[in-house]
């Protein structure tokens, strides 16, 4: 009896593989074809029906991150070979936190991606601070946001890296802002030296 339910479970296991796996191949097949979603004829309607009742379905996000663990020092790319990576954002903004952007993301695109800065955000002093030094050793950029705001001006941009975090000041800042803006990343910091491979 014990082993009828071994075997049962096994083979339960097998055919809901098999579904996923067809599953994978026929939007596969849908997007090469360009047809979207997997309710497509691509190889016949009894496929796709099994499909349908068997698992549920998702719409693919490419700003949701990989199924995968990422290391967030690092690029990563989707399922059509974007190359992508994560960028921290806090401060006197509307929606801080950490976003998946393009390689190419600018200071611009991360303010509209954080819905804009509120009203007493110093757009003079912006940090950009770096995850790793650069090859110069330098760690900690400051850059002026005004003129990009007012004029479009992107001269004085710093090309953003994996897991740079970006701090939006308080107009008024002072060293207690920093201390606390500081406590707040360590943990994060403490965290991802604890979990990150050794060389």
């Amino acid at each position: 009896m014990h082993r009828k339910k071994i075997v049962i479970i096994a083979l339960s296991i097998f055919w809901a593989q098999i579904l996923t796996f067809s599953g994978t191949l026929l939007s596969r097949e849908a997007r090469a074809s360009g047809v979207s979603g997997l309710g497509a004829d691509v190889t016949g309607s009894s496929a796709s029906s099994m499909l349908s009742s068997s698992a549920p379905t998702s719409r693919y996000n490419p700003l949701g991150g990989p199924p995968y663990p990422v290391n967030p020092d690092s690029y990563f790319t989707d399922d059509y070979g974007n190359i992508l990576m994560y960028v921290n954002l806090i401060g006197k903004v509307a929606h801080p936190g950490q976003f998946i952007v393009r390689e190419d993301a600018d200071f611009g695109t991360m303010l509209t991606l954080c819905g804009g800065v509120q009203d007493d955000a110093n757009l003079r002093k912006v940090l950009l601070i770096r995850a790793r030094p650069d090859e110069d050793g330098k760690q900690v950029y400051i850059v002026n946001l005004k003129l990009f705001m007012k004029r479009g001006d992107r001269s004085n941009f710093v090309i953003l890296k994996p897991n740079d975090t970006i701090i939006i000041p308080q107009k008024g800042f002072s060293l207690y802002q920093v201390a606390k803006w500081a406590s707040a990343i360590y943990p994060f910091y403490n965290l991802y030296d604890i979990l990150a491979p050794s060389n």
